[in-house]
């Protein structure tokens, strides 16, 4: 007689990342596993749960898995999740050791687990998938209570006392073979929603996770239509894709557009995607234009050409230029910029930097990361040095140690004095111009570009992240943006529960209107105030008045 099947698909999710409070995530990844199983015929007796949790407490995620008694359980590994994923598992291996514990994801491959930080919880495995997980977690399920399942299921890599061997390739799975989670109505509703119209990317970037991995396998129209009308089901409120680009792929270009004529969901979603700018054509604009909002990222890196193409990113500033120009008044562009990848140097970087302020309506800059499938196969060569806990590049050509963080801190206080910035220890984000803000006319005034001016607010970083706090905490539904001066005016970008405001403090003047004064200074507001909002403005006033009072004396 057959043992209950229960298979327990753990995920970390990133939610608690998101500053801006719009993006209402959830592991795409694991319920695309569940989808897998549950739609396999011969599984249907097959229990799954989903334990997807916003915490780094291993006990949370032990609690809400041990009254499951899994027989199975499968781990969404990025590299925030190893640590979270190493205390699980000691705990998981001393509450039944008979339980098979197999990692799949991003940072599931053996240079990660073959970290000396890594080691507790490589040893705890039973196999790791380093490929893709549909239909190898079909045959695990099938077959991990047999005691040769190590043998009869392949695509995996097995961890036996520090070393490793293969249970044999997998073959590529049919991606139109497996059913999303949104076909099913498994995915949760009001979340934000995913699209997957490609797998792989044709570009082999030496910075990025997608690695070797072809772009030939694409989503018909008619599966992509079955995703869209399982979107609308969702209720979700606005749509990521999870493509590479969503331009690098004509085939699945062409299917989605279709999709979408028949369908109709995406024309009142806000879209999220990226672009590759070089390979824009006017048939992209014209399927943007019917979409409701489209907020495409483009990951231009860097401008430095040499430093492109060591790392194997092929790019033509003059064509993104002159696709540019096609973009303004269709498309708001948000630039990312990776900072401090190998062959690149601070001077190289603050060009590329002047170069998005000129060309972006937002610019976004990532810490660079030493990944599994990408950098962490290079750092010898690159003479990278980094934590092997959380994977933060800390040296490499072009960027020493110490260099290396004075200029972060450089440019974290130019994003602080941008609008709307936001503010983390491995991004930083601001907008440039205003949403909407397309074409020459419409281009920011010198002092839009406050780096030029070498101006600063002279709140430390360390005081903003402080003052966000603090503002937090007193005023409930309140949020500091950011804070910005110019000679004695001191400005706070805030978000109200309902509205967004700007809070203005200068010295107070004989006959001047003012919401508030405090010791000589006078606060007013920009935006509109509601009746309920003024007293929670009050207590933020109370907050910052301190470090106003300093900032202006």
């Amino acid at each position: 007689m057959r043992v209950t099947r229960r298979i327990a698909l753990i995920a970390v999710d990133a939610q608690w990342r998101d500053p801006n409070g719009t993006f209402f995530s959830f592991s795409y990844g694991i319920e695309a596993l569940r989808a897998a199983i549950v739609s396999a015929p011969d599984l249907a007796d097959v229990e799954v749960r989903i334990i997807d949790l916003s915490s780094d407490d291993p006990d949370e995620y032990f609690a809400a898995i041990a009254d499951f008694r899994p027989t199975l359980v499968g781990l969404s590994t990025y590299i925030w999740s190893l640590d979270v994923f190493a205390g699980l598992t000691e705990r998981l291996r001393k509450h039944d050791p008979r339980i098979v514990i197999v990692a799949g994801g991003p940072a599931a491959r053996r240079n990660v687990f073959d970290l000396p930080p890594h080691h507790a919880l490589r040893d705890r495995l039973d196999a790791i998938v380093p490929g893709e997980g549909e239909s190898v977690i079909r045959e695990l399920v099938r077959h991990h209570q047999d005691p040769a399942w190590r043998s009869r299921v392949a695509g995996l890599e097995l961890p036996q006392r520090g070393l490793w061997r293969s249970s044999g390739e997998a073959e590529r799975p049919d991606i139109g073979a497996f059913p999303s989670p949104y076909q099913l109505d498994l995915a949760p509703k009001g979340k934000s929603g995913y699209v997957e119209t490609f797998r792989g990317c044709p570009i082999h970037c030496a910075f990025c996770q997608w690695g070797d991995q072809k772009s030939d396998r694409v989503h018909n129209a008619e599966y992509l239509a079955r995703h869209l009308e399982g979107l609308r089901r969702a209720e979700v409120p606005n749509v990521f894709f999870l493509d590479a680009a969503f331009n690098l792929s004509p085939r699945a270009f062409r299917s989605l557009v279709a999709a979408e004529e028949e369908v109709g969901v995406l024309k009142d979603m806000i879209v999220h995607g990226h672009l590759y700018p070089t390979f824009l054509q006017d048939h992209h604009l014209d399927f943007f234009d019917k979409c409701g909002q489209i907020q495409a990222s483009v990951g231009i890196q860097s401008f430095d050409p040499e430093v492109l193409q060591r790392l194997g990113r092929p790019f033509d500033i003059d064509r993104f230029q002159r696709v540019l120009r096609r973009m303004r008044g269709r498309v708001d562009v948000d630039i990312e910029l990776i900072y401090g990848l190998p062959g690149d140097n601070p001077e190289s970087f603050r060009r590329t930097l002047e170069t998005s302020l000129d060309l972006g309506h937002s610019v976004k800059i990532f810490r660079c990361l030493v990944l599994p499938d990408a950098l962490l196969e290079r750092a010898a060569e690159m003479a990278i040095e980094y934590d092997p806990r959380t994977f933060e590049m800390l040296a490499c050509e072009g960027w020493p140690a110490d260099v290396y963080e004075s200029e972060w801190q450089r440019v974290t206080e130019l994003a602080a004095s941008f609008d709307r910035p936001i503010l983390n220890e491995d991004w930083v984000g601001f907008v440039v111009r205003p949403h909407g803000g397309h074409g020459d006319d419409a281009a920011p005034k010198v002092d839009a570009h406050p780096h030029r001016q070498e101006l600063r607010s002279s709140l430390a970083t360390a005081a903003i992240d402080r003052l966000r706090d603090a503002i937090a905490d007193a005023a409930s539904g309140w949020s500091l943006r950011g804070v910005r001066e110019r000679d004695r005016l001191l400005l706070f970008d805030l978000a109200a529960p309902s509205e967004e405001v700007v809070l203005e403090v200068v010295p107070l003047a004989a006959g001047a209107r003012f919401f508030a004064e405090r010791d000589g200074l006078a606060y007013s507001h920009r935006g509109h105030l509601s009746r309920e909002s003024a007293p929670g403005l009050r207590r933020v006033i109370d907050v910052v008045h301190g470090d106003a009072l300093g900032a202006i004396a």
